[in-house]
């Protein structure tokens, strides 16, 4: 069977660790290799007492921004285990439409003659929050911008890791040896943010700000990509801009706490 991977970087984001294994667990993901880019929170600790600890692989990683570092070891020491490999973030959840699992849609015709698939965001604001919410990510953030916003034009790729031949400046594409198509299997220039927002078959819902208090401490936490800062009115402008209600994810929340309660 081929094995479907992710690949992240993460630091200080232990309260969100195990929901996010156990989602893309739940969707079809195999293995998960991850970089510890200097936590003080005790993340990869929990990771290693918790029953999702022979799926994962986690590395110390103390370059600063590392996330582009981070995937050219991946690439260099664990791509050739895998089949598929996406790289995203923490705050990024790959949601299969329609279905329960990428592992069938990645099987598909449609796919073959590609090198690498763009799933484009749909972004999740504060919904309200002031404050960190009990509960799960996916139950409590449900505000969404509208669906053809344009920062949804962004995209995070899924990686057939044979046809990878290096990665480049940026995190969300990378270069192929074959062409790139959407997630509705059409061919598309493999740019990192696309002219028109596919929605069909996969999305990734990125929960970018949560809630205020969050907010606060992922700007003071830094980011994986850049030693830029964020801006002062991101959160202000994501909280104007998601107001469409989405609770599709909560189809998931069943089996996710039971993953979890396991």
């Amino acid at each position: 069977m081929e094995k479907i991977a992710v690949c992240a970087i993460f630091k200080d984001e232990a309260s969100y660790l195990l929901e996010w294994i156990a989602f893309h667990r739940m969707v079809g993901v195999d293995l998960f290799v991850l970089y510890d880019n200097g936590s003080s929170d005790g993340g990869a600790e929990l990771i290693r007492q918790s029953s999702f600890a022979r799926n994962v692989t986690i590395l110390d990683w103390h370059d600063r921004p590392g996330q582009l570092s981070a995937y050219q070891h991946f690439h260099t020491n664990y791509a050739g285990a895998f089949a598929w490999v996406a790289f995203i973030d923490i705050d990024e959840f790959i949601v299969p439409v329609g279905t329960g699992s990428i592992r069938g849609i990645l099987l598909r015709k449609a796919y073959e003659a590609y090198a690498d698939i763009l799933l484009n965001w749909q972004i999740f604001g504060p919904s309200g929050h002031e404050a960190r919410p009990y509960g799960l990510v996916l139950e409590n953030f449900t505000r969404r911008f509208p669906q053809d916003a344009e920062a949804n034009r962004h995209v995070k790729s899924l990686v057939r890791t044979k046809d990878l031949l290096r990665v480049g400046s940026t995190p969300h594409i990378f270069d192929c040896a074959r062409p790139t198509c959407n997630a509705r299997g059409e061919t598309v220039v493999s740019h990192a943010m696309q002219p028109a927002v596919c929605c069909d078959v996969m999305v990734i819902n990125h929960y970018f700000t949560k809630s205020a208090e969050e907010w606060t401490f992922k700007r003071t936490r830094g980011r994986g990509d850049s030693l830029d800062p964020y801006g002062d009115h991101v959160f202000t402008d994501v909280e104007g801009q998601a107001t469409v209600e989405d609770t599709r994810a909560w189809r998931f929340l069943p089996r996710l706490r039971a993953l979890l309660d396991a």
